[in-house]
């Protein structure tokens, strides 16, 4: 069963964060796979070589969710399950957090090192902008332009979620509802324009509200 509503991040991130002379860097980016977390992770350890750890966590998928993290060398449970806690907490899923760590010298113990990536990764994630996507149901709505403006406030008002306009011939409104709302969206459409509307049904679609 496809999944209808979840959390994730709206887009790649990157912060930085001291402790102690240690410096955290933790970059986070929204990812569909466990190919796309891993070459995401391999792209920045190729962008800090000269790193001593680069410690990760991800969660994707949809009813069944694949999730890994790797603590790096770090003592065991003081990296990967701590930012993958962070992930879990905040309930988001299709994302990867890698947290760099450039060491300063100074040793902070495992509960130094589990608060300070743990931080890192809250903060990565802040910077990310988390939102919520639903699996929505698309359709293109062809009007005359003298029922555009109209149709473009009665969707909106309705509360479905309209999408860029496209001009064509006649104006395009994609519009997208709940597969629930599918039947009382059409009937909607039809008594908002008169029956005057081509209404075409595109598909499923991914749609961050």
């Amino acid at each position: 069963m496809q999944r209808q509503s979840w959390k994730t991040i709206e887009k790649v991130s990157r912060i930085e964060y001291e402790v102690k002379k240690s410096v955290f860097i933790a970059s986070c980016a929204p990812v569909t796979s466990g190919e796309e977390a891993t070459d995401f992770l391999r792209a920045v350890k190729k962008e800090f070589p000269d790193a001593r750890h680069h410690v990760y966590a991800y969660r994707v998928g949809g009813e069944t969710v694949e999730q890994r993290y790797s603590d790096d060398g770090e003592p065991q449970g003081t990296g990967g399950m701590p930012v993958l806690e962070v992930l879990k907490h905040q309930e988001l899923d299709d994302v990867i957090c890698v947290v760099t760590r450039y060491f300063g010298g100074i040793l902070l113990g495992t509960g130094g090192l589990t608060r300070a990536y743990s931080t890192a990764a809250v903060m990565g994630i802040e910077a990310a902008h988390p939102c919520q996507m639903e699996l929505r149901e698309l359709f293109d709505v062809k009007v005359d332009y003298a029922l555009a403006e109209k149709l473009k406030y009665m969707v909106s008002k309705k509360g479905y979620i309209l999408g860029d306009i496209r001009y064509e011939d006649k104006p395009v409104l994609p519009v997208s509802c709940r597969k629930e709302e599918k039947e009382s969206f059409l009937e909607f459409i039809n008594e908002a324009t008169s029956a005057r509307a081509l209404v075409e049904y595109i598909g499923n679609r991914q749609v961050r509200l």
